[in-house]
C-alpha cells in the first residue's frame, strides 16, 4: 500500500497541530465573522495553506470555503468541518493543543472533524501531484457550522457549484447508506424564580455537569455525569437527569419543565417519548436532554431526537407540541434535519466499500480490540445505517466514508478524543483511491 513519506507525516503533523490549537468552538458573530472569531480563523488557515500549495481556493462567506484542483470534467468533492463542539471536561491534556502519546493523537477535533479533514487534504495533494491535467476536477469543501446545524452548506449551496459525487470523512467504515433525521428543539416556560439550573453546553452531547442554586435558601448542589455523543446516550450519563435525583420533590414541582423531563426524557421516565415510535432498518429512536438552562428571567430545556428513517418529522414534531401543551409550556424547533437514505448498491457505494475492504486489515489496533476486529473482520463488508448525522445530508450525491472503525470505542465528542495516529494516516492513501474511483465513475456518466 502507498504508506506515507517521513516529510508527508510531518506536513500532516504540523497542519494538524495547528488546526488544532484554533478553538473553534462557535462563537458570538462579529465582523466578517458570522460564527465567531476562530471558526473563522479555522477556515482561512486551511485555504492560506492551499494557496501556498497551488490550489485553487475560495471562501464562501466566512462560513464555509473550498480547495480545488482540475479545470475540466465532473467534480468529485471531499465534504468535512472544521468547527468542533466546545471541550467539555475530563481531559488529561490540553483540549486544543496536539498531543502524540503511546502511538495515539490527541486533541478536540482529532477524529470530529479535523484529523479527516487533513488527511483528506494530503490525499489532495497526492492527486495533485500524480494528476496535472486530470479529465475531472476535485475538490475538498470545508464548513465552519456542522455542529450546529450545518447553516454553513446552506451557504455554499445557495451560490457554489454542487458534486457530480463525493463522500465526507465525518463519520464510520464502511460506507452509510443510511442517517437517521436529526431533530434538536427546545422547551420553554416562565421561571417561577425560586432556582437557577444550569447544565450542558451542546445539544449533540450528553451533558457531564449540572449546577443548581437553591433561592430560598442559597443552597448549591452539583452533579456529575460522564460525556457522549448525542447518538449515543446511552454511552455516556446525563448529568441533568442525575441532578433529578438529587433535588427535593418540592423543587421539582416548582417547574414544568422538570414534570416533563421525569415524564417524558429520564431514565426513569414513566412514557419515553421514544417509546410511541417505531424501529426500521436505521434502529430506535434515541432522546438526549442536551442542556438545561433555568435562571431567574427565562427557562429553557433543549432536546436532540435521532429519528429512523421512516418516521415521518412532522409526526415527531406533532408528539413534542402534544407534550408542550400538557405541560403548558411552549415547544420551539431549533434545528430539523430529515433522514437520508442512499441505495446500498450503488456504483459510488460499492466502490467506496470496496476500497475499505481492501485496506480494513492495514488499521492497527489496542490489545482490547482485538476479539471484537477479528469478528468485524470475518464479516462481509456492507454499508450501514446509523443514529448519528454526517455532512452528507447537507448536500447531494455525498455519502459517508469513514473514519470511525467498527472495533474502535467512539471518540466522536468525548473527552481525550483521540485516534491511533497511524490509523490517520492511512485514510491519505485511502481518500487518494476514492477519488480517483469516483472520478471514474462521474467521468463514465454513472453518477
Amino acid at each position: 500500500m502507498n504508506t506515507l513519506s517521513e516529510q508527508e507525516i510531518l506536513s500532516f503533523r504540523n497542519i494538524l497541530s495547528d488546526l488544532i490549537g484554533i478553538a473553534s468552538v462557535k462563537g458570538e458573530p462579529a465582523d466578517e465573522a458570522p460564527y465567531g472569531i476562530k471558526p473563522k480563523e479555522a477556515l482561512q488557515y486551511l485555504l492560506d495553506r492551499a494557496d501556498q500549495d497551488g490550489f485553487t481556493t475560495a471562501n464562501v462567506g466566512n462560513k464555509a470555503g473550498y480547495i480545488q484542483w482540475g479545470n475540466r470534467g465532473p467534480l468529485v468533492a471531499i465534504l468535512g468541518h472544521l468547527d468542533v463542539v466546545p471541550e467539555g471536561s475530563g481531559w488529561n491534556t490540553d483540549a486544543f493543543s496536539l498531543v502524540f502519546d503511546q502511538g495515539r493523537l490527541f486533541g478536540r477535533g482529532v477524529i470530529d472533524d479535523k484529523g479527516p479533514v487533513v488527511a483528506s487534504y494530503m490525499s489532495m495533494l497526492r492527486f495533485k501531484d500524480t494528476h496535472p491535467d486530470p479529465d475531472f476536477r476535485v475538490r475538498l469543501i470545508v464548513g465552519t457550522d456542522e455542529e450546529h446545524g450545518s447553516s454553513c452548506m446552506v451557504r455554499y449551496c445557495e451560490t457554489e457549484e454542487l458534486p457530480d459525487i463525493g463522500f465526507t470523512p465525518d463519520a464510520e467504515f464502511p460506507c452509510i447508506f443510511a442517517e437517521k433525521g436529526i431533530y434538536q428543539m427546545h422547551f420553554e416556560e416562565e421561571p417561577a424564580g425560586t432556582f437557577t439550573l444550569h447544565g450542558g453546553s451542546a445539544a449533540n452531547m450528553v451533558p457531564a455537569y449540572c449546577e443548581l442554586i437553591d433561592l430560598t435558601c442559597n443552597r448549591g448542589i452539583y452533579a456529575e455525569g460522564i460525556q457522549a455523543h448525542a447518538s449515543h446516550p446511552n454511552l455516556g450519563v446525563n448529568a441533568i437527569d442525575c441532578m433529578l435525583d438529587k433535588m427535593t420533590s418540592d423543587l421539582k414541582k416548582t417547574s414544568k419543565l422538570l414534570a416533563l423531563l421525569e415524564k417524558y426524557f429520564s431514565r426513569k421516565s414513566e412514557t419515553p417519548f421514544t417509546s410511541y415510535f417505531a424501529s426500521d432498518i436505521s434502529g430506535a429512536m434515541t432522546s438526549n436532554v442536551g442542556i438545561v438552562d433555568i435562571s431567574t428571567d427565562h427557562a429553557k430545556l433543549h432536546v436532540d431526537i435521532r429519528v429512523p428513517v421512516s418516521t415521518s418529522m412532522e409526526t415527531v414534531r406533532e408528539k413534542l407540541n402534544a407534550i408542550a401543551s400538557e405541560f403548558g409550556v411552549k415547544a420551539v424547533d431549533d434545528s430539523v434535519q430529515p433522514p437520508l437514505f442512499k441505495d446500498a448498491e450503488s456504483d459510488q457505494i460499492t466502490s467506496l466499500c470496496a476500497i475499505y475492504g481492501k485496506y480494513r486489515t492495514l488499521f492497527t489496533f489496542n490489545t482490547d480490540e482485538k476479539k471484537t476486529r477479528d469478528e468485524s473482520l470475518k464479516q462481509e463488508v456492507k454499508p450501514i445505517a446509523i443514529g448519528g448525522g454526517t455532512y452528507a445530508r447537507t448536500m447531494p450525491n455525498i455519502v459517508a466514508f469513514g473514519p470511525q472503525l467498527p472495533w474502535a470505542a467512539d471518540q466522536c465528542h468525548q473527552a481525550n478524543e483521540s485516534i491511533l495516529a497511524e490509523n490517520l494516516y492511512l485514510l491519505v492513501p485511502m481518500y487518494e483511491e476514492a477519488l480517483e474511483k469516483l472520478g471514474k465513475i462521474a467521468v463514465s456518466g454513472q453518477a
